[in-house]
This record gives structure tokens, C-alpha cells and sequence, in this order.
């Protein structure tokens, strides 16, 4: 990853792309699919963890400042767990990235280029991120700077054109499939917010790491506020009980919107825009990866293994053999491996960190 730093807004749509590519990915259907009409008191529910995780986060790295979880591990326990959780952190993005690349191209393929083989689809998405990649970082944000106001406002206007088809009895009733699958097996829907991943690693990329709370907070509520509209609309229009089979759950809502007699079918428009979403999201995902494992094997020009991490993306985007299987996979492995990671694992290091820093501290005191 290029060494420049990144700016407050740039930051905050980095965090919010990576929403944004779950919520055109089904991540929505995934929380309907497990808790019924209770999803939108669901995510109502864990977006107040969220904040609150992301709060938590935020008072742990105050003690360091410049530092991401990488760092945290090697004050905790050296070079060799620094290499294990990088090694996982790569393992999560890698993971979900070919998945989502894979995903993607099998709906291209099904919606618009059912003679496309799948491959070439990928191939040319693949293509697309390692040009990005060998721009630049800071190239790849900047990119983010025009494509998230775009596809945020797509979405937004999905949502709204579709409140004709509203049929509120759909959201009831309330507790949906039950109070146990709402609230307490509902809290691992906590893997929907895949930003708060990156959130541990932004720190030394920031302009002004005194804006990194502020940054964390905003994008974690905007992310909230989409994730709630996605889940209220697909539920309103669809139910809970609608075709989980369907390719991409945000597509279909697409293709209700029209703007009078004149302009129908713009789901092409919002197609062109979501495409946009999945390349900077997978070049993002990629650049990350990638300056995790410059920092593991401190090589020289990380740009050279850039075609590897883009390989690797390919090879593991083919174990999943179709729609169905990237979305088990989407469904219970990337699940459980985040919540394992990012919400257990990276939590107990940063919480060790600071009790031997709050050691350390009052150490030097007693020696004073």
C-alpha cells in the first residue's frame, strides 16, 4: 500500500464502501433469512453494539496513537503472533473478497451475459484491480471520493422509489421468528459490519490519527442507517418469506423503479454503478492485504506480489462452484471467522496492550 496518508473524508468512505458492497451482496437477505420480520429491530439491535464496539475500540487505541492491531500484537507477543494474526487478517480479506468476486460475476452472468463465461467476467474485474493497485493507494481512495456518493445515492433511491410497493403488515410481527433468534443468536448479523475489520488498521494512514474516533463513529452510523434502510425496504416489498434464491436481493428492488413513462429499466444505470462499488471495494480489500503482509515479511516493493494476492483471489473464488455456495459460505464461514477475529481475538489484544501500558506506566512511576 502507497505510504500517503488519507484525509477525514476519505477515510469515512472507505469505511462506508465496505457496507455498501455487503448490502448489494446480500448481507440484508442473510439477516431476513435468519431472523424473519424482527430484521429490522435486529439490526436496530446490533447497530448499537456495533457503535458501541467501535467506541470501545476507539478508547483502546488512544494509548497508541499511529499504531494498527499489527503493532498491538508485536507489543503483546512479538514478531510471531504479529505474523499468525496477520496471516488471519489476510486469510478474512482474501476470504471474503473472492467470494464477493465470485458472487458478483456469477449475477452479472445470470442478469445481463448468460453466454459470458464466468471466468473472462472475473477476469476482467481482477484486471481492473491491479491496475488500481499499481496506481496507488491514495489513487484507490481518491477513486472513492466520486463512486460512494454515487452508489450511496443509488441506493437511497432504490429505496425510496420502491415506497409505492410498501405493505407495512410485513415488518409484524415484531419478534419476528422469537426473541432467542432476534437477540441472541441475531447477534452474530454483527458480521454485516465487515468496515470495522479496517477500521483496525487505518490508524497509520490518516492525515490526523486525532480524527480517528471521529472517523470510526460516522462511518459506523452511516453504515448503520443503510444497512437498517436495506433490511425495512426488502422487507416491506418482499416479506421475509421472499425468493432467497434471488441473485442479488438489491437488483430486484432496482427494477421496480421507473421515472415516469419516459424513463424505464434503469436498473443498467444502477448496474454501472454497483460494478464501480465492487471493483474499489475488492481494490481496496487487496490493498490491504497487501500492506499486511509487507509488514510481516518486511519486503521491499510490495507492488511486485500484487499478481500473486490477485491469483490467490481467482484460486479461491473457484472453490465456490456457484451462487448457492458463496452464500453459505457468505452465510457461516466469513461469519463466524470475523466475529472469531475482529470482534474476540483483535478485542482481547488491544485490551492486553493497554494493561501493560497501564503496567509499564506505573512501573516507571514506582521507579521514580
Amino acid at each position: 500500500m502507497n505510504v500517503q496518508k488519507i484525509g477525514f473524508i476519505e477515510a469515512v468512505f472507505l469505511i462506508c464502501i465496505v457496507m455498501a458492497n455487503e448490502i448489494l451482496l446480500n448481507i440484508p437477505e442473510n439477516i431476513i433469512f435468519s431472523t424473519g420480520s424482527s430484521a429490522w429491530v435486529n439490526v436496530i439491535f446490533i447497530s448499537i453494539i456495533a457503535i458501541a464496539f467501535t467506541l470501545l475500540i476507539c478508547k483502546l487505541f488512544k494509548k497508541f496513537a499511529g499504531k494498527d492491531i499489527l503493532d498491538i500484537c508485536e507489543i503483546v507477543g512479538g514478531k510471531w503472533l504479529k505474523l499468525i494474526i496477520g496471516i488471519a487478517y489476510i486469510g478474512l480479506f482474501l476470504l471474503i473478497s473472492s467470494t464477493y468476486l465470485k458472487y458478483f460475476s456469477e449475477s452479472l452472468k445470470i442478469i445481463y451475459f448468460p453466454q459470458t463465461p464466468v471466468f473472462i467476467i472475473s477476469g476482467i474485474f481482477l484486471a481492473s484491480i491491479i491496475l488500481a493497485n499499481k496506481l496507488g493507494f491514495k489513487v484507490i481512495c481518491s477513486m472513492n471520493l466520486g463512486i460512494v456518493p454515487l452508489v450511496l445515492f443509488s441506493i437511497l433511491v432504490v429505496f425510496i422509489s420502491n415506497s409505492n410497493f410498501f405493505v407495512p403488515q410485513r415488518l409484524f410481527p415484531i419478534l419476528g421468528y422469537g426473541i432467542d433468534e432476534t437477540f441472541f443468536k441475531g447477534a452474530t448479523n454483527l458480521f454485516a459490519f465487515g468496515g470495522i475489520a479496517f477500521l483496525y488498521f487505518i490508524m497509520p494512514i490518516l492525515k490526523d490519527c486525532n480524527k480517528f474516533k471521529k472517523i470510526s463513529v460516522i462511518s459506523i452510523i452511516v453504515s448503520s442507517i443503510y444497512l437498517f434502510l436495506s433490511v425495512v425496504t426488502l422487507l416491506l416489498v418482499f416479506s421475509f418469506a421472499y425468493d432467497a434464491n434471488q441473485t442479488l436481493a438489491i437488483y430486484s428492488l432496482s427494477r421496480l423503479v421507473e421515472f415516469g413513462r419516459f424513463l424505464q429499466r434503469t436498473d443498467a444505470l444502477f448496474i454501472l454503478f454497483w460494478i464501480l462499488l465492487v471493483i474499489s471495494y475488492l481494490s481496496i480489500s487487496m490493498a490491504f492485504s497487501i500492506n499486511i503482509f509487507k509488514k510481516i515479511t518486511n519486503i521491499s516493493n510490495p507492488k511486485a506480489i500484487i499478481y500473486s494476492f490477485a491469483v490467490l483471489m481467482f484460486t479461491i473464488g473457484l472453490f465456490s462452484s456457484n451462487i448457492a455456495f458463496a452464500k453459505e459460505i457468505q452465510g457461516t464461514v466469513y461469519r463466524y471467522f470475523e466475529l472469531i477475529l475482529v470482534y474476540g481475538i483483535s478485542l482481547v489484544l488491544l485490551i492486553i496492550a493497554n494493561l501493560k501500558n497501564l503496567k509499564s506506566i506505573k512501573k516507571d512511576v514506582h521507579n521514580l
